[in-house]
């Protein structure tokens, strides 16, 4: 890909402006799934296969250029844990923000294990609303390359991947680095209703290949590890201190 086009927050910056100086509107995907309207527009979607923390940066980022997208989270991350507080604090932000939030299930990890995906995947709709404390409107699908067309999830959710949203209207992703017609940025212009997938952890780190921008999200997942291990180590070390009065006030508790 040519620096003019690489995947960049610079660069992502330049394709929101010009979308929104050729007149498409920006808008999340509950404003179109359930019914496509005819207007030109531009609909970014994201999924947040590995760090929420390039989600959250990236959110900031739209919200400072007037633009608010969709953001799907992964229950079954290696690199992230949605009940963690760490976590569940770039999701506030982003959501407050005026960003939408979805789940981006994975039907691949029930199949991997026996169970039937589409109600694995109800029960992870459920536990994702209820993490959220509320309702959410939309999903979509993890690695659909590899993995089934599912029958209805939900008759409450619009899925990001149904026809009307990648088929009657131009769809182009971003996936593994690499843009299989080119960037979208050059598309604007062309077509009056576009999709486009951006992946945050693609885009936050740039300047080298893209092995080494995973290395570096690696390297940074790790730090925040190191630094989580360090803060448990000075709250060990402070635990045993107390310890004998704190085991004193425990048997009295019993006694009590």
């Amino acid at each position: 890909m040519s620096e003019e086009h690489a995947y960049s927050l610079p660069h992502y910056r330049f394709l929101l402006q010009k979308a929104k100086s050729l007149g498409y509107r920006l808008p999340r995907v509950e404003e179109v799934a359930f019914g496509l309207p005819s207007d030109r527009f531009f609909l970014i979607r994201h999924d947040v296969d590995i760090c929420p923390w390039a989600a959250l940066e990236m959110a900031r980022l739209e919200s400072e250029e007037g633009v608010r997208t969709t953001y799907y989270y992964r229950l079954h991350a290696e690199t992230y844990n949605l009940m963690a507080e760490s976590v569940l604090e770039t999701l506030k932000e982003v959501e407050e923000l005026g960003h939408e939030l979805g789940l981006h299930y994975e039907p691949g990890f029930f199949l991997a294990r026996g169970m039937d995906p589409v109600e694995g995947v109800r029960r992870d709709l459920r536990l994702f609303e209820e993490i959220l404390g509320r309702k959410t409107r939309t999903i979509a699908q993890h690695q659909p390359a590899t993995g089934p067309v599912l029958a209805e999830i939900s008759r409450e959710h619009a899925d990001a991947y149904q026809p009307a949203l990648v088929r009657e209207i131009r769809y182009f992703g971003d996936s593994g680095f690499h843009w299989r017609e080119g960037c979208v940025c050059t598309k604007l212009g062309q077509f009056d209703r576009i999709h486009t997938l951006i992946h945050p952890h693609s885009w936050t780190i740039w300047d080298r290949p893209w092995q080494d921008v995973l290395r570096a999200h690696a390297a940074s997942l790790g730090e925040r590890l190191r630094k989580g291990m360090e803060e448990y180590i000075l709250h060990v070390e402070d635990y045993l201190s107390k310890r004998p009065a704190l085991d004193r006030e425990r048997e009295k508790r019993y006694e009590d």
